[in-house]
């Protein structure tokens, strides 16, 4: 690890006292021109760097923020990071990144190194029922994003999962599809539960009697998951016509395994995804899905938590509306879909 120069290494080097050298580096009316230079040329040969954050907790200019997500490198989650991004640099914030991966005990530690390091605010799309706990109390600004805690009391931008999900499936059937299996997430996300909430729901309009066989779960969904989880309910005794998959990455592991077993999409098996991810018009056929706007989403979650960090206390809350995207892996009945 590279050793980074202090103000002491630049005393000692020059044989006088740290404050003699923080006041001529800051450029104080009682340091002689002489020494000043003297140690700006010593602190340009240690290649001395100011500590930025330092200087802003001394001068209370607190313009930094810590940013939590499940995964940085899911493809929502990284839309929804770049648009935070964009908006924190015109508003000339530093970000600090932390990955939770949906586990608890990680999402906390990250939390209390941002908070260590005494961030103005906190993004955060949580890991679990849990999350927060120990922010709240301490009455640092944050928003939610993506994943809305049950008690609705925070403020929060988030999309409308369960309308999504409702559309997913509610496509599949009047698609002609009548067995309509679920892969999901963990039971303590939020975000799986509402989607959950989407499909059952599209189902009972059209009659069909959910079943719990045909619904699998997973800690993080992921093509392997969906491989493995689809293969296992293709093989059972209940005939899967269709799938609805909680994200994009889900469904692409559906499309490996009804390769494997020689099922055609969409004439023997319908899929519908979530995410809009660039793998849904990579695979063929292209993947029906529901679209997130992951950018828009995180611009408006910087934007409320600037409102916060500047003494706008009230509740800010964003509902962003489902929207789903018709390709080839459903469209049993309809036209071909190129987009």
């Amino acid at each position: 690890m590279i050793k980074r120069t202090k103000l002491k290494d630049i005393a000692e080097a020059l044989n006088i006292s740290v404050t003699t050298v923080s006041r001529a580096i800051n450029s104080k009316s009682d340091i002689s021109e002489e020494t000043r230079k003297a140690v700006l040329a010593m602190a340009d040969k240690l290649n001395y760097r100011p500590n930025a954050l330092a200087i802003s907790l001394r001068k209370s200019l607190f313009n930094v923020i810590g940013v939590i997500l499940p995964s940085v490198d899911h493809y929502f989650f990284s839309t929804v990071l770049k648009g935070i991004m964009n908006k924190a640099h015109q508003a000339n914030y530093l970000v600090m990144i932390g990955e939770s991966m949906n586990d608890l005990e990680k999402e906390n530690e990250i939390l209390n190194q941002f908070m260590s390091h005494c961030v103005t605010g906190i993004l955060i799309s949580p890991s679990g029922r849990d999350s927060l706990s120990q922010v709240r109390p301490k009455r640092i600004p944050f928003v939610v994003v993506d994943r809305p805690l049950e008690n609705e009391v925070d403020s929060v931008v988030k999309y409308d999962d369960l309308n999504g999900a409702f559309l997913a499936v509610d496509h599949l059937i009047n698609q002609g599809y009548k067995n309509i299996a679920c892969l999901k997430g963990n039971k303590d996300c939020i975000i799986s539960a509402t989607r959950l909430k989407g499909y059952k729901k599209a189902l009972k309009l059209h009659g069909i009697e959910s079943n719990a066989n045909m619904i699998k779960s997973c800690t993080y969904p992921s093509k392997k998951d969906g491989y493995l989880m689809s293969k296992e309910l293709l093989l059972a005794t209940n005939k899967v016509d269709a799938f609805f998959t909680i994200t994009d990455n889900l469904a692409a592991g559906v499309y490996e395994a009804a390769e494997e077993l020689k099922l055609k999409i969409p004439t023997d098996l319908g899929v519908v995804g979530y995410s809009n991810s660039q793998i849904s018009s990579s695979l063929t056929p292209k993947l029906t899905t529901i679209e997130q706007p992951g950018e828009r989403m995180g611009e408006q979650a910087f934007d409320y938590l600037q409102q916060i960090i500047i003494g706008n206390n009230r509740l800010f809350k964003k509902t962003f509306d489902a929207q789903l995207i018709i390709r080839n892996s459903s469209a049993k009945n309809l036209p071909v879909y190129s987009a």
